[in-house]
């Protein structure tokens, strides 16, 4: 069959067919464009596959660097103490602890004072207050081992004592009416007295009238217990006798009564004790009187040791 000139496929019936050669050509260049495409598309495939898993990597870690949501502040609510079964139990250590040391400095010792429970009380002084008899005879020198006085023995104002007394017991200044007398049942006597030196015995002494008129005397005192005797008397008259110490602290007293127009005589012995040196303060005095002529009380002698 005739050929065209310018396609070179030959012309008439059988014009539509491809020559061998040609076909395979034409395979050949279908291989060729097939495999760069496929590993073309299995690139991008990877690269596609791959910015897939950074996407979700970066995602990963946004959420981890996000702050957890927390959940509402809740207002301060004291909580119950834990059972007493469930506190702690501390452990023995292996190691024992030090006990610390303390070092006293060689300074002069500090004393606590006691407090105001603990002090002891200062003691306020005693004074007690006795009646006794009188002998028939009583040798002022022998009792009186400290000093001793006799009042009248001269004279209303007249008072003679022991010669080296120190003048331990003296009378205060005296009171108005004041009357020697020669009354009294018992004798007194002594030797080494001042001004009068010796007396076998002598019934004198001194006394006053009415209510509120009387005698004072003192002694020293101190924080040695020590005894002062008192020898009295009264004539239709209450006697009061009190004894109180200058440092202050208790007070004795007692009374003596004669209802009679006779000299009644009595002795006070009277035991003191002082918290410090001071004085013992006697006062002998009417406190009432049955006479209006003159009811009162005497005073005759008085001894201490």
């Amino acid at each position: 069959m005739p050929e065209d000139p310018y396609t070179g496929r030959t012309t008439g019936r059988r014009a539509n067919a491809v020559p061998a050669a040609l076909l395979e050509d034409r395979r050949r260049h279908l291989t060729d464009y097939l495999l760069p495409a496929t590993v073309i598309l299995a690139g991008v495939l990877v690269v596609v596959a791959g910015g897939f898993v950074i996407s979700h990597l970066g995602q990963d870690d946004t959420s981890a660097q996000l702050p957890q949501p927390q959940p509402p502040a809740l207002p301060d609510v004291p909580l119950d103490p834990p059972p007493a079964s469930q506190f702690p139990i501390p452990l023995e250590s292996d190691t024992p602890t030090p006990t610390p040391t303390t070092t006293t400095p060689s300074a002069r010792p500090t004393t606590t004072p006691p407090s105001r429970k603990e002090r002891p009380t200062p003691f306020p002084g005693s004074v007690s207050v006795t009646r006794a008899g009188i002998a028939g005879l009583v040798d002022l020198g022998a009792e009186g081992t400290r000093d001793w006085v006799h009042w009248g023995q001269e004279g209303t104002f007249s008072l003679e004592r022991k010669s080296g007394g120190g003048f331990a017991i003296l009378e205060g200044a005296p009171t108005a009416p004041r009357f020697r007398h020669g009354l009294s049942p018992q004798r007194f006597q002594w030797d080494g007295g001042s001004p009068v030196e010796h007396s076998d015995g002598t019934p004198t002494g001194i006394r006053t009238c009415d209510k509120g008129n009387g005698f004072t005397l003192s002694a020293p005192a101190g924080t040695t217990s020590r005894t002062l005797k008192l020898y009295v008397g009264a004539v239709a008259a209450r006697g009061k006798l009190t004894a109180r110490l200058s440092t202050g602290g208790p007070v004795g007293t007692a009374t003596f009564t004669q209802s009679g127009n006779n000299l009644g005589t009595t002795a006070y012995v009277i035991t003191y004790r002082a918290p410090k040196a001071g004085k013992l303060n006697l006062t002998w005095t009417t406190d009432a009187s049955f006479d209006d002529d003159c009811g009162g009380v005497a005073l005759e002698a008085a001894t201490l040791r």
